[in-house]
């Protein structure tokens, strides 16, 4: 049951343009970080805005709309200007936390991998902050940034080192797995598919056998879509990758009318909102542990936030000329049991009673939490009317990668495919459950063992004919080997006004520190860097500025306060219809 509240119109002077509110093609349409004079999005608190806009895009003059007329900031004791050197200070002391976070998680690894001890990073005591001008406070950050991305490097390394393992591992347990599964007459430990018809022999030949992982190689039966299969993603160095970080932020700063990147979201003067939904989840799970918004979250678990977006960078992160039709992003969180020793959901979903390091994990919950989030992101896809929905490997990839540190189970190999296939199985059964109308574009990666593991887990899962819908589904699902999702979502919208993008997203800030030099390769921090609207936007729901900044913990109904207050709607799930 889905209830509806606050609902104002937003895209008034966009639909009486005719044309997207965003057109950015790069660096050259910023005058200067702090020049306002050209932002494409309608004022926040006076009339209609008075700036130069290039040929084809919006009037100048723009009539008064509901749109331009925001009430105060929901929480006006939080709304002041912070200074520049509280806001060094918050974030040397969340990149600290971070940094002893990831230390810790690489020292478990070396051991468990036997690698040669390394000398820790030594933390210093905390400095007198407002001793330290501005400057050192900033050479501080920078020299912090500098050892995050040493840790970064070398727990990629790390990843390197134990992925090839594990497909080792992999190979050696096949045919020993296989055996034993033949002389028990049943399925092996890796788990079964059934076999439908629609292959070739070798398909089917794989596809019996539980211990391969099925590959690019082969169609088995779907619909693939290889325009990308073999071609480079990403940019092409860091420094592309800082470039246009530092782009994205100079214009959001611009374009929501802020002093500069930093300042309280709370005094933008412009919004670049059009469409804003919040999907607020109030069913009894809701308030079990820490479920529930409020104090770090600005999301409940099982809530969802979707706005409408348009990309800048394409996968190769160079510009997207031209005209660029808005879709839909869907912002959920998966669950973190996994990024590193201290994954913040690892204890929420231990077994009761059990407070050992070994078979502690509680699958079963975990499952249904999961299934909870998707069945929430699929009720706003058939609210909206999403004709295509862009998905992805929803939570498989860094928030389980370390699982095997906080349960020694998962250390298995052949049991952590089992769990990817299992959660594979359940995303299948809540997407074949969306109406018939709606195509399921899948991007999946093929790089190294944990992407294939993943890839193969979804492949197995939609060929899987236990749940009666999921044959049906197969006929609307397009596989994408190599698919950007971000640069599929924008050219999906070319055709389509009603393309929905899933976005991994951070329960305590959209975007997470996406403004930062960490998380390079995380896809919620990245489709920010790509996108200025989705980067403007998420600023605004998250009210960045005044909680990083000794703002105080926020409350449960922050989101809610903030998407009305950008006059979007706000809608209660009442009951879970998974």
């Amino acid at each position: 049951a889905v209830s509806g509240s606050s609902w104002l119109m937003t895209s008034f002077w966009a639909s009486w343009c005719g044309v997207s509110t965003n057109s950015w093609e790069g660096p050259e349409h910023i005058s200067g970080p702090f020049d306002t004079g050209a932002a494409s999005a309608p004022p926040m608190g006076g009339g209609p805005a008075k700036e130069e806009r290039p040929a084809g895009e919006c009037p100048v003059d723009r009539p008064p709309t509901a749109s331009s007329k925001l009430a105060p900031p929901p929480a006006p004791d939080r709304s002041k200007s912070f200074t520049g050197r509280e806001r060094l200070v918050a974030d040397i002391k969340e990149l600290v936390k971070k940094l002893n976070e990831k230390e810790e998680t690489l020292i478990t690894l070396r051991e468990q991998m036997h690698q040669p001890a390394k000398k820790m990073r030594t933390t210093p005591a905390p400095p007198d902050y407002n001793a330290l001008a501005p400057k050192d406070l900033q050479n501080l950050l920078d020299k912090l940034e500098g050892e995050m991305d040493e840790v970064e490097a070398e727990e990629t390394e790390l990843h390197k080192l134990r992925d090839m393992e594990s497909s080792k591992k992999l190979s050696r347990a096949k045919t020993k797995v296989g055996a034993a599964a033949a002389m028990r007459g049943g399925p092996s430990a890796v788990g079964a598919s059934s076999t439908p018809g629609n292959f070739t022999p070798e398909e089917a030949q794989l596809i019996a056998d539980p211990t391969e992982l099925l590959s690019q190689d082969y169609n088995y039966g779907l619909v693939w879509d290889r325009t990308f299969q073999g071609k480079p993603m990403g940019p092409k160095d860091e420094g592309l990758r800082r470039s246009r970080r530092e782009g994205t932020k100079r214009k959001v700063a611009q374009e929501l009318g802020l002093r500069s990147f930093g300042d309280d979201g709370f005094n933008a003067r412009y919004s670049p909102v059009i469409e804003l939904h919040a999907w607020l989840d109030r069913t009894p799970a809701s308030t079990v542990g820490t479920a529930s918004a409020g104090g770090d979250y600005l999301l409940g678990r099982y809530d969802v936030v979707v706005t409408k977006v348009c990309a800048d960078l394409d996968r190769n992160w160079q510009w997207i000329k031209g005209q660029k039709p808005d879709f839909w992003v869907a912002h959920a969180a998966a669950i973190n049991i996994g990024e590193s020793s201290r994954a913040p959901d690892f204890e929420e979903f231990r077994k009761p009673g059990n407070s050992t390091d070994t078979n502690c994990f509680d699958e079963e919950r975990y499952y249904e939490a999961m299934e909870h989030i998707l069945t929430n992101v699929r009720t706003a896809a058939k609210v909206l009317h999403i004709s295509d929905l862009v998905f992805f490997p929803f939570g498989m990839g860094a928030f389980l990668r370390h699982l095997h540190l906080l349960d020694k189970n998962f250390d298995d190999d052949i049991q952590m495919l089992r769990l990817r296939r299992r959660l594979a199985n359940t995303f299948i059964k809540v997407l074949a459950e969306t109406p018939p109308q709606m195509r399921i574009h899948v991007c999946l990666i093929f790089s190294d063992t944990e992407a294939q593991c993943n890839a193969d887990a979804l492949l197995r899962a939609l060929l899987n004919d236990e749940h009666v819908k999921v044959k049906e589904l197969r006929q609307r699902v397009v596989i994408h080997p190599e698919g950007d999702s971000l640069q599929l979502a924008q050219q999906l919208a070319d055709r389509s006004a009603n393309v929905m993008l899933l976005n991994g997203a951070n329960r305590c800030l959209l975007g997470n520190h996406w403004f930062a030099g960490r998380a390079r390769m995380a896809i919620d921090e990245n489709l920010h860097r790509r996108s200025w609207r989705m980067a403007a936007i998420s600023y605004l729901v998250n009210g960045f500025g005044s909680y990083q900044c000794g703002g105080g913990p926020r409350d449960p109904d922050n989101l809610k306060k903030n998407v009305e207050w950008l006059q979007g709607r706000v809608h209660d799930i009442i009951t879970a219809n998974m």
